[in-house]
């Protein structure tokens, strides 16, 4: 890989790390404020499970991107 498509690499996931980031924190903020105010636990305790479950996939999509990005840099650098 040349030393430019590195350098937008990282700089793409950095920015996917953020926007997922905040993807997370802006869920788990409207839980607290339109669901938790409603007093129904059982729809609460229900939207928590989704929104980790949505936090897992994120973060396991994110570090598979990453594992197959160092998987294409070094196999580029053997060329």
């Amino acid at each position: 890989m040349k030393k430019w498509q590195k350098t937008v690499g990282i700089i793409a996931f950095a920015l996917i790390a953020i926007y997922e980031l905040l993807i997370w924190i802006n869920a788990y903020v409207d839980m607290k404020y339109m669901v938790d105010s409603n007093g129904n636990n059982f729809l609460a305790e229900r939207m928590y499970l989704r929104i980790g479950s949505l936090s897992f996939g994120m973060w396991l999509n994110f570090a598979l991107t990453i594992f197959l990005f160092i998987c294409l840099w070094h196999r580029a650098g053997k060329r």
